[in-house]
């Protein structure tokens, strides 16, 4: 797989070259301001530790998959407790319990903290103990906005890599990339600093804004079988591409969400995937130069066929 971050050319090369001889660090943090990719990069080195092909990650085999949707069983992610501010010490020795245990079903099992600066002194000093004697097969990847926020005990015992906003001509690339011109482009880089996903949210790509909206709105249309409703939503975006693919990806991820949120409930996140799968499929049409009338009428029709096979 292509690697996942613009610029941040030390860090693609440290990275590519531990899973390329298959020496992954037990422990690493990536630091870095919101909107740099540390969620991205947590994700493309978890997706490398469970990955069952040869030149990791492949994107192709079922533990990718699984990764991909967020649903892999050796990928467990920590983050504060709802409606708390701080990762607490009890969640940490839980995980440094679960930490001994033998991966589910890959060769290595994969903990992605998020906040990590959020966890207090105690918090911090509980995983330092799994830090300093790590169970074999486990990676620890500890996401922070500066690695200075941590104890030093703590720092010393990871890989750090930091990301950086990419080179300017880059940062407008990527942007183009999903349908922006390039005057927009270089007003919202200009706006946040280079920082290509805050740059993202000003003009409302995929995290906010009218994408988002509308994905929202037309899923509740499509679990409601409104179809006529759901194809009504969609019409006005039958003229702009750019905006399609904004759409596209915001309800792959309000798929992600509702797949994390009903792992309790098999049935229910098996609907969730399977309507995943859908759209995943569907997305590869949109590199072509299908009608956007007929592509909607095939994913609302595919998509309420996953929702009333039961």
């Amino acid at each position: 797989m292509i690697f996942p971050l613009k610029g941040n050319a030390r860090v693609k090369e440290a990275v590519e070259q531990f899973i390329s001889a298959h020496r992954m660090p037990h422990a690493i943090i990536i630091e870095g301001d919101p909107g740099t990719g540390r969620h991205t990069l947590a994700k493309y080195i978890a997706k490398a530790a469970v990955c069952e092909g040869e030149n990791r990650p492949c994107g192709s085999c079922r533990s990718c998959h699984l990764a991909d949707i967020g649903t892999h069983p050796d990928i467990e992610w920590v983050a504060p407790a709802e409606k708390k501010k701080n990762i607490s010490v009890d969640q940490i020795r839980e995980l440094r319990t679960t930490a001994y245990h033998s991966p589910h079903t890959s060769e290595t099992r994969a903990f992605i903290i998020e906040q990590a600066e959020t966890m207090n002194a105690h918090a911090q000093n509980s995983i330092l103990k799994v830090l300093e004697e790590p169970p074999g097969k486990v990676i620890f990847i500890l996401l922070t906005v500066a690695a200075e926020r941590l104890l030093d005990t703590v720092v010393s015992r990871c890989t750090v890599l930091s990301l950086f906003p990419p080179a300017t001509g880059e940062a407008v690339k990527e942007l183009c990339d999903r349908g922006y011109s390039r005057d927009e482009a270089l007003a919202a880089l200009g706006s946040e600093s280079g920082n290509v996903g805050k740059a993202l949210e000003l003009l409302g790509g995929k995290n906010s804004g009218t994408g988002a909206e509308l994905a929202r709105d037309y899923f509740a249309a499509i679990t409601k079988g409104e179809l006529l409703n759901a194809m009504l939503l969609t019409a006005a975006l039958e003229s702009n591409r750019p905006e399609v693919d904004k759409f596209t990806v915001a309800l792959k991820e309000l798929l992600h969400g509702k797949i994390k949120d009903s792992m309790a409930y098999p049935q229910t996140a098996r609907e969730y995937i399977a309507m995943l799968d859908a759209v995943n499929g569907f997305e590869a049409l949109l590199a072509t130069n299908i009608n956007l009338g007929l592509y909607f009428t095939a994913l609302t029709s595919k998509l309420t066929a996953v929702r009333n096979k039961k």
